[in-house]
């Protein structure tokens, strides 16, 4: 089993490091990883999160796979500034409210990973909402992109949203197949021995 480490610190150094204009974004950020130490699944509590010189994103990772997701828009809006950008799975371990953030995070090639889960994505078929009058639906996704504005006219702004694909195991193949891909580390090139005479 790894290491757990002290999460927050460890991102923070990266923000200091990295970010140099709207580092305040890390603050959101920081809450959204707290929050997740008391999800029960750990699909909720592995995160994407990145550094660039303009601010931080940290974003589910399941959802990064699906492609109608705010999560999968943003996460791969910035492959213009790949080599600026600082990425890293962010696994967060089970703890109790006001805990450290532990867990074990995990540093990914931005510009690597961020093709494949263009490639990978999958479409999401059905939403389930929760608004800001309690009101609970779910629905197929192209109902819910074209009665966005009906709905949260009537019901308030959206508190939780929860993208489902046709097939769930289907996604949990791509999520697997991402993780093992690039947990693999490429070993340096040899050097050549000069030639002898």
């Amino acid at each position: 089993m790894e290491k757990k480490i002290d999460i927050i610190p460890f991102l923070e150094g990266i923000v200091e490091e990295n970010t140099h204009h709207y580092q305040s974004d890390f603050e959101y950020d920081q809450r959204r990883l707290q929050e997740a130490m008391l999800e029960v699944s750990q699909e909720n509590r592995t995160f994407l999160w990145l550094s660039r010189p303009c601010g931080t994103l940290c974003v589910p990772e399941r959802e990064a796979f699906i492609k109608e997701s705010t999560a999968h828009i943003t996460w791969t809006h910035y492959d213009y500034d790949a080599e600026h950008i600082k990425a890293y799975r962010v696994i967060v371990a089970p703890g109790r409210e006001g805990d450290f953030v532990l867990g074990q995070i995990k540093p990914l090639h931005y510009g690597e990973q961020v093709e494949r889960v263009k490639q990978n994505a999958i479409h999401a078929e059905m939403v389930e909402l929760t608004f800001a009058d309690g009101t609970e639906l779910e629905m197929p996704y192209a109902a819910y992109s074209g009665s966005f504005h009906g709905l949260t006219n009537a019901h308030g702004r959206i508190e939780r949203i929860h993208y489902k694909p046709g097939n769930e195991a289907e996604l949990a193949r791509v999520l697997q197949k991402e993780r093992i891909t690039s947990a693999v580390r490429r070993r340096p090139p040899r050097k050549k021995k000069p030639a002898t005479r």
